[in-house]
């Protein structure tokens, strides 16, 4: 490697996440997700779940605590080693397996599988025939839960992601229609910025698909998807640009005023923090919506910031299978 080449391209799989996984003191990808939280109610107790490329364990974690039995895999074993190690610390029952999605084998039935910012990574003939395994594998009512990334001429991928082995092999309305078979519960289409150690703030044009598999035996889905209310404009280029991670929520407020709606998820106890937080006792994830302009609101900063192109969506349980 020459002077010249990027320092993540000496890492394992030349991932610039390999050096935030090895860190026992930060949070590489921040918290939980908000829409995992959204369709942990469709849940059955003590649910079966399937974490593939699961990277420090964020979602896997969560879940986890909230009593399902949880086996995540990711190829990074410093990834999974830093899941273990959190999981094992705080007396959460969770298996972490080491594993390459290229030619990994989904055994036995799941309540839910997903695969955030993965599948990707992986030529589109793999991918396939990784998420037919899935959804043959995932129970009548089950979920399966992805999201994808998208890259533009607009824009275009950063040069980590092409050194990380990015496959640019999913294409606009592929994955959703791979799903037409089964139930829509989301899809979301929007940029978001955020941050890693040792990364400048880049973006992530992402495609997400939660989708459910029909079950005749109790009728009809039981949730509700809602717009969120908020308004069809997004904030100027200008302001929107200079939000930069770790900004306290006040000085938001003073930059940009008041949003038209607040979103916000509370997960207690121990959770995958962000940033500088590996973890933290309560995580308060608050969604400001300033008409499509999102700010990601954790404990009281600023973690993220997204356009949406889709209407912003809600999923809420109206009654249990």
């Amino acid at each position: 490697m020459s002077r010249s080449d990027p320092w993540y391209e000496g890492e394992p799989f030349g991932a610039f996440w390999e050096k935030g996984y090895r860190d026992a003191t930060v949070s590489t990808m921040g918290g939980p997700n908000h829409d995992i939280v959204q369709i942990l109610p469709l849940l059955p107790a003590r649910a079966r779940v399937l974490d593939l490329g699961c990277g420090e364990g964020r979602n896997a974690f969560y879940l986890a605590t909230r009593g399902c039995r949880v086996t995540a895999v990711d190829r990074s074993a410093a990834g999974i080693d830093k899941l273990r190690e959190l999981a094992g610390r705080v007396g959460v029952p969770l298996e972490g397996m080491v594993g390459d999605l290229n030619d990994y084998t989904v055994e036995g039935t799941w309540d839910l599988i997903m695969a955030h910012g993965v599948i990707d990574y992986l030529d589109n003939a793999t991918w396939r025939g990784l998420l037919r395994d899935v959804k043959a594998a995932t129970v009548p009512g089950g979920i399966n839960a992805y999201t994808c990334m998208l890259f533009t001429d607009r824009y275009p991928a950063p040069r980590e992601f092409g050194a990380a082995g990015f496959k640019h092999s999913v294409a606009p309305g592929e994955l959703r229609a791979f799903y037409e078979d089964w139930d829509l519960v989301r899809h979301d289409r929007y940029v978001k910025w955020d941050q890693h150690p040792g990364i400048p703030i880049h973006c992530h044009p992402v495609d997400k698909v939660v989708a459910r598999r029909p079950d005749r035996s109790v009728g009809p889905p039981v949730y509700v998807r809602e717009p969120v209310p908020c308004g069809e404009g997004y904030l100027p280029d200008g302001i929107f640009e200079r939000i930069d991670m770790g900004l306290p929520a006040e000085e938001l407020v003073a930059r940009c005023g008041n949003p038209d709606v607040v979103d916000t998820v509370t997960m207690d106890g121990i959770q995958v923090g962000v940033g500088s937080e590996r973890a933290v006792d309560g995580y308060l994830l608050s969604l400001w919506y300033y008409g499509r302009s999102v700010m990601y609101v954790v404990n009281g900063r600023v973690w993220g910031r997204a356009h949406y192109e889709s209407q912003p969506m809600r999923v809420r349980v109206e009654r249990r299978a």
